[in-house]
């Protein structure tokens, strides 16, 4: 019966914001204001999921075509490029200060993790993940970097300033000891890391969260304020 009325009451809300949606489109064309055009308008980036809800801080960039629903935390100056997807459905995902989520990557959570109490997923701060990598229950602590078109499966472990080269496979279970890098499918040990290297993460992660800025500037959220600045 609970769950009846919960479906009932969603139904009847994403009819009043389509109501709503339409009335707003309609108002902006009558006013001759060029925004009911804007492309990226109909897709919702940051979505609550049957009482799951996002926790996105101010200074976080969204990319439009990015999705974030469910159970999500994104901190301060973390940032979700383009096409990227992260999903809080089937338990939490956290990610840390100053992180940046690459184009097309997915950040997802299984059903249940072998061995961990919660099957959640933990990104640490200063962590930049590549273009259309794959992340599931599992943990990167801070500092580290997930190379692009990497896996990381459910239960692995990269630990603080460790790396997973481009297109590397760590199986569940498996760690990337602390800065270490680790390549191929399965992933496995290639060397340490140098200082040099080291430095260089954490400079990516900064220069991530800046340009991350510049495109938050060019795709402001929906606002009175933005209405007012359209029509003047």
């Amino acid at each position: 019966m609970a769950g009846a009325l919960k479906n009932a009451l969603g139904a009847v809300g994403r009819a009043v914001a389509e109501a709503g949606a339409a009335a707003d489109s309609l108002g902006l064309r009558v006013l001759n204001v060029a925004a009911h055009k804007e492309p990226f308008s109909r897709h919702r980036s940051v979505a609550n999921l049957f009482g799951r809800h996002p926790a996105v801080e101010a200074d976080v960039f969204v990319a439009p075509s990015a999705t974030v629903v469910g159970r999500v935390v994104l901190q301060a100056r973390s940032s979700v490029g383009y096409g990227a997807v992260v999903r809080g459905d089937n338990a939490d995902v956290h990610v840390g200060r100053c992180s940046h989520v690459g184009d097309r990557a997915v950040l997802s959570t299984a059903a249940a993790v072998e061995g961990h109490v919660e099957p959640a997923l933990t990104v640490g701060n200063h962590v930049v993940i590549g273009a259309g990598a794959l992340l599931q229950s599992c943990t990167v602590e801070d500092g580290a970097a997930i190379g692009a078109g990497a896996v990381a499966l459910e239960g692995s472990l990269v630990e603080r300033a460790g790396q997973l080269a481009p297109g590397a496979v760590l199986h569940s279970g498996r760690r990337v000891p602390a800065g270490q890098l680790w390549g191929g499918n399965p992933a496995v040990f290639v060397r340490e890391l140098s200082k040099a290297e080291l430095a260089g993460a954490e400079g990516a992660a900064e220069a991530a969260a800046e340009n991350a800025a510049l495109h938050a500037a060019a795709f402001p959220p929906p606002s009175g304020e933005a209405v007012r600045n359209a029509l003047a």
